[in-house]
Order: C-alpha cells, then structure tokens, then sequence
C-alpha cells in the first residue's frame, strides 16, 4: 500500500490465481447448460469452446496470462452463457492489470449466475483498484455474504476498508482472512499496517514478526516501519522491529546494519558491534558500516579503533561530509591530540560541508538600532533536562528578564518535552518545532521572526542544523555550549568561553572569534531534589573511593596508566564507575581491557549500569574523590560531583574539551584541584587520600559554596553575557549604517 494525494491508502492487490481455473467454482444457483437439453450431445462451439477454456486454465497454470486471455476470451465469445468461462476471462485480465475490462467481464458472469459470490468479491477489488474503493466495498461484502471462506476476498475486503479509515471494520476482515489462511502474508502485513494506525504497536510488531516468517523478504518493509516507528518515539517496537528484519535477511547487509546501529545508540555496544560487524562482513564498502561501528567503539571507550572506522569511511567516500564529521567529535578524545590536528579537521569537513556561499551579513533587512536589545533565537534538539539545558536555561531566563525576546527553534521532534521545555516556552516570545522544516524553510522562518542574534547550542552533536548556520541565517551568529570548540565555519560570529576554556594564546587555534566572559562561560543550574550530602565515606579510616561517572569514550589506556599509579600508591582504594552503557556485560569487559592496557586490576574497579540522575547523584555518597579523564575532561559531571560534596583532580588540557573542568573548577574557587602534567595529576589524587578530615570539612561546605560561586549567579552571568551581545549588536548596526551611507 502506498499514500495517495488525498490521504488514504491506494490498494495494490496481487492475485494469487483462483480454483476456478480448474474447476468452476459451486454455487446454490448456478445455471446449468442451455446446451444440455434432453440428452442432447453438446453443440460444436460448446465442445470447442470447453477445448478454450481448459486451454486458458493450463496456460493460466503456467503463468502465460496474454495465451490464457484469448483462449478464455474466444471460450466466452463460442459459449457467452457458459457458467465460469466470463469469470475466468476477468481473473486474466486482472493479472494483466485492466481492471475495467476485468470489471466487465465479471458483471457478465454475473448475468449468467447472479449470485456468484467470487465474481461479485473481483467486482469489488477492480473497483479499489482503479480508485472506486468506496463502491466497491458493497460488492465484497455482498459476496463474502454469500461466500464467506475466500481468504483473499477478505483480505481485499480488509484493505479496501484500511483505505476507507474504516479501523476496526478492516481489522475483522482482516483476522477473517488470516483464520482462514494461516500462512497468508499480506494479510498479516496489512493487518500490522491497521494496527500501527490503531497505535496498537506491539500487535503490529508480532503481526509483521509472522509475516517476516513466512516471508524472509519483507525486511524492507520492516525497517521501514521500525523508522516510522522510531520518529515516532516507540524505540521498543523500532528495536524489534530492527531485529526481526536482521534474523529475517541474515545475509542481507542493510537489515544487520540498521539493528546494529540501534543497538548502539540505545548504549548496547557489544551486540550492536556484532550486527553492524556482520554487515560490514556482506558489504565491507559501506561507510555507514564504519561508522555505525566507529560509534560502537567510541562507546566502549576503545577510542583507536574508534578513530580508525571513522578515517575509513572517509577513505571510501572522501567527499562526504557527514563522514568527516562524525571523525571531529572521535577525534577530542584520542590521546595527544592537538589543537592544530583538531583545527585542519574541522577546516577539511568544512570545505566539503558548505553548500553555496553564505549570505552577507549586513544584507540582512534587520533595523539597525544599537539602542535596542537584540532579539534572540535559539536552534538547538535539546531544550529539555539535558546537560547543555543544564549550563545555559539560566541564563536565558535571566536575559528574558533583562528585556530581552527570544525565539526557541526545536530541531528534534523525537525529543520529549518536559519542565525544562516548559520554562523555555514560558520565556520565549515563539517556540517552534521546526525539525520537519528544511534548511531554507527555516531560515525564511528565522527571517520573518527577525532574529538579530542566532545561538547554535549543538555544534556537531545530534540534531544540529549546521546548514543554517554555514549558509547565515541572521546578522549575528554564535556558538554556546552544545560543542567542544570550533565548529569549522566561518560563519559564526563568536564562540561563548572564559580565559580559562580559551586562554587568549589558544586564539589561532578558533576558527570563530572567542568571546571571554569573565567568570565561566556556562550558569550553572544544579538538580533541584539531590540527595543530603553524607560525610565523606573514607573519614574514620575505610577504604577510600576514587570515581568517574563519565562515558566509556572518555577513557582511554593513557587514563588507564595514570590511574594504575594512583591505586598502587593507595592499596586500600577502589575506583567506583556509573553509567547508563555499563549495563551490559560485555561493554564492562571492554572498559576493564581499556583500563587494563594502562595496568588497572580489574578487582580494583566497580562498574555500575545506571542512567537515572537521581540514583547517579545518590553514588556520590560513597564516593570521596573524583577523578578526571582526559583529553577529554568532564563538563556537568564534574558540576554534579561538586554540588554533591565531591572535588575532581583534573588534569588540564590544551583543548576545548580538555578544559571543562579546569572551567568549572576554577569558577568555583577550586583552581587547587588543576594540574598540567599527569605525574601531578597522580601525586595530588594520592594526596588527598591523606588529608581526609581536609577534605571531609571542603566535602561538607562545598554545596554551598558551588551555589554562592558565579557559576550559580544567573544574574551576574547574564550582566556579563549581555554586554557581549550589546557590544556585538553595536558594531553590526554601526558596520550595517556606514554600508547604506556609503
């Protein structure tokens, strides 16, 4: 079935062949011969055209329908009165699709039974098929009444009432039509179809799970559904759909593929890697294999490897953009990568990114008057309790009071709304879900809403609309919070950060020109019910407790080294991790070899499955010291640790993303806890295993303290952010009035 304009459903009915071809059909009125009377022999033309018909129902037998039309034809035309040989005649011209032709013929053998129920049912499927569904609709129904057991009149009985939007009527059709015919694939496929659009989906999965039995090459279709399923935020029926599809078409590439990758972004790496594997193993020049795969790896902290699947998609499709760009975010957190190495990267993927030259930024038709606040708009797929919600919702709270309006642009519809959401359609003069907007219908969106400055809050994470931002889509564009440094474009008129995330040497290395607020670049907005904070769990002497509630993907054997160190020199410690992936067993083993390679016993490590907020913070209690990863640093992890009691010994980087915590760290008026090599890194995690009640008294004040700290100050951050956007606001008036005086 397929969507036509008007929005239903046009019927595509294949047919699978009739008993009457070999037998007429029974009927309680069926005519007998007007040939036959009183013994006579039958006529020439009656023997020939019994001769005809049995030739067409061979010919039909053997699939030659055009051979089995003109015999059934030249049969009807010798014998018109001839029980079954007009019905047949139709069921030709069916399978050769003329439909009205087939529609009279069927009305003629009607003529001759009038209650021939199988004629009546073809009457009715010709109707549906040549867009007649609601007339024909009577004459299925007429017929099943007659003859009720004809699974497939049923089934266009079924589908003809799905098209009507006729639900639950369509549904009994259809059951009728599977009662009768167990191994009737359609129906069950069609049927899962009326269930989908009955938002019955788990009927739905296990109608389309039998159909995929009987039928191992429906996995098309099944993907298909379990992307509409997915889009509409069912990820439980998407994921099996996915695996139905996979076990359906094991040597088929794209359904191993599209599993696997749900499996990984659903944080199950291991058996996600065993699918994509296999399709990579059918089709190894793919690159969206490998980079399904660089994710699966990425996940399980194997960041090498990660690396190296992503280099090699680019390899097979070198002028893929999407392709480049999913090796940016690997590459912050490979081991000794530079800010150079990470710069030319983002220059290449950008090269090949930019679709047309950007408009000019002060053809933009905005007023240019520096005494007024400019109106803001936010683009960003994660306005709702999500980590760059949790650095920047403050903020924009507090310049809405400020004066300022502010347009929010939702980019993922799949995304849930919730309080977050709320609080930022409270403050914003629109709220648009623009995720099935394309880029130039957004941007004429942004337009008309006469947005002066444009936050892009994702940077190259999910749900980004990078192509707004490369082609400009408003005199002023920044970049805040949703990315670990620069984008790669031009495009963008400042990039939000501190002298801390950017010290002004680091300049050359930003593409976008960095705007240092004064404090810390991001307000922080702390979890409203986290629980008490304990004493510190170590203080009468028990085992001290490292931890790292980061993702996989940050650690690494460089990590792994240093941490080995640090437990040697305090044999009595163990190094506690949560997180939602560590769930899965075999993911645990990935990051035990990690660590491993640096030389960390794996009895020395907990590793604790958990994604819930709450219960994350609860961990803390048992925890005494954070720790660290690098070279890509904690940013609201190390924000949540703080706020529960708990400091994090940093190692500072020489990038963006190594450089969160020293930010956050700082801010808050723990500089100390910033190291610049590893070996002080591991002499300062060992140093605070011996100052306990030191660090028991910082554990009991460090709540507030993070909460009297600029980091918390949302009016004073918004002070500082607002000036910035003044300033920006001024010069492009005054760039803007000297043009159109020039």
């Amino acid at each position: 079935m397929e969507d036509n304009s008007g929005g239903r459903l046009a019927i595509r009915v294949e047919h699978g062949g009739h008993a009457i071809l070999a037998r007429p059909v029974p009927s309680s009125s069926a005519a007998r011969s007007p040939a036959i009377n009183g013994g006579e022999r039958p006529s020439a033309n009656l023997r020939r055209a019994q001769e005809l018909h049995q030739q067409g129902v061979a010919h039909g037998q053997q699939d030659r329908w055009r051979q089995a039309l003109r015999a059934f034809n030249e049969a009807a035309r010798l014998a018109p009165d001839q029980p079954a040989f007009n019905y047949c005649k139709g069921v030709a011209l069916c399978r050769l699709d003329r439909f009205d032709d087939a529609r009279e013929a069927f009305m003629a053998e009607l003529r001759v039974t009038p209650t021939h129920a199988p004629a009546l049912t073809e009457i009715g499927t010709c109707l549906a098929r040549t867009g007649r569904t609601r007339d024909g609709i009577p004459y299925l129904q007429e017929g099943l009444r007659l003859l009720p057991n004809m699974p497939l009149a049923q089934y266009s009985l079924g589908l003809a009432l799905l098209t009507e939007n006729r639900r639950s009527e369509a549904l009994a059709a259809l059951d009728k039509a599977i009662e009768l015919d167990a191994g009737y694939v359609e129906a069950y496929r069609t049927r899962g179809l009326a269930y989908v659009m009955d938002g019955q989906f788990d009927k739905a999965v296990d109608d389309l799970r039998a159909a995929s039995t009987l039928d191992s090459q429906n996995y098309k279709a099944i993907i298909e559904l379990g992307v509409n399923f997915g889009l509409a935020v069912r990820d439980k029926q998407a994921g099996r759909l996915f695996e139905l599809a996979a076990d359906s078409a094991p040597t088929v590439a794209l359904p191993q593929y599209m599993y696997g990758q749900f499996l990984i972004n659903h944080r199950q790496f291991e058996r996600g890697l065993s699918y994509v594997d296999r399709a990579l193993a059918l089709d190894p020049l793919q690159g969206e294999h490998h980079v399904a795969r660089g994710f699966g790896l990425l996940g399980q902290g194997r960041i090498e490897d990660a690396v190296a699947a992503y280099r090699r998609a680019g390899e097979l499709d070198p002028a893929n953009p999407g392709f480049a760009g999913t090796l940016l975010f690997a590459l912050q957190h490979k081991p000794g990568v530079t800010r150079d190495e990470l710069l030319h990267a983002h220059r290449r993927w950008a090269t090949l990114y930019r679709p047309t030259a950007p408009m000019d930024r002060l053809a933009f038709p905005n007023t240019p008057d520096p005494t007024r606040k400019p109106r803001l708009g936010l683009v960003s797929a994660d306005m709702h309790r999500h980590a760059v919600s949790f650095l920047v919702l403050r903020a924009f709270e507090a310049l809405a009071a400020l004066g300022y309006e502010i347009c929010c642009y939702k980019t993922d519809s799949k995304r849930q709304d919730d309080d977050f959401s709320e609080r930022y359609k409270e403050i914003s003069v629109s709220w648009r879900d623009v995720s099935g907007m394309d880029g130039p219908a957004l941007g004429q969106q942004i337009l008309d809403d006469r947005i002066d400055i444009l936050f892009d809050l994702a940077g190259h994470t999910a749900g980004n609309r990078l192509s707004l931002f490369a082609t400009r889509a408003a005199p002023i564009q920044l970049g805040w919070a949703g990315y670990v440094g620069t984008v790669g474009l031009d495009t963008y008129d400042g990039l939000i950060a501190d002298p801390v995330e950017i010290p002004p040497e680091h300049d050359a290395s930003y593409i976008e020109r960095p705007i240092r607020l004064p404090d810390c670049y991001v307000c922080y907005h702390p979890p409203e019910k986290a629980p008490e904070v304990l004493p510190l769990p170590s203080a009468n002497g028990g085992r001290f407790t490292f931890c790292c509630f980061n993702r996989p993907a940050k650690l690494n054997s460089e990590v792994g080294k240093a941490w080995a160190r640090i437990l040697e020199q305090v044999p009595d410690s163990r190094i506690l991790m949560v997180y939602g992936g560590l769930g899965e067993a075999s993911t645990r083993d990935a990051i035990y070899n990690v660590l491993g390679q640096g030389g960390v016993p794996r009895e020395r490590v907990e590793l604790v499955g958990e994604a819930e907020q709450p219960k994350i913070l609860q961990a803390y209690c048992d925890v005494d010291l954070a720790l660290d990863p690098f070279p890509y640093s904690a940013g609201v992890t190390t924000l949540e640790a703080m706020w529960m009691g708990v400091p994090t010994v940093t190692f500072v980087g020489d990038t963006f993303a190594g450089r969160h915590s020293a930010a956050h760290l700082t801010a808050a008026g723990l500089g100390s806890f910033c190291t610049t090599s590893i070996d002080d890194y591991v002499a300062m995690a060992v140093d605070w295993t011996r100052r306990r009640d030191e660090l028991a008294d910082l554990r009991s004040g460090l709540r507030a303290r993070v909460a009297a700290s600029p980091l918390c100050d949302a009016p004073r951050f918004a002070d500082n952010l607002s000036r910035e956007l003044m300033r920006l606001w001024t010069e492009w008036c005054e760039a803007k009035t000297a043009r159109g005086a020039a």
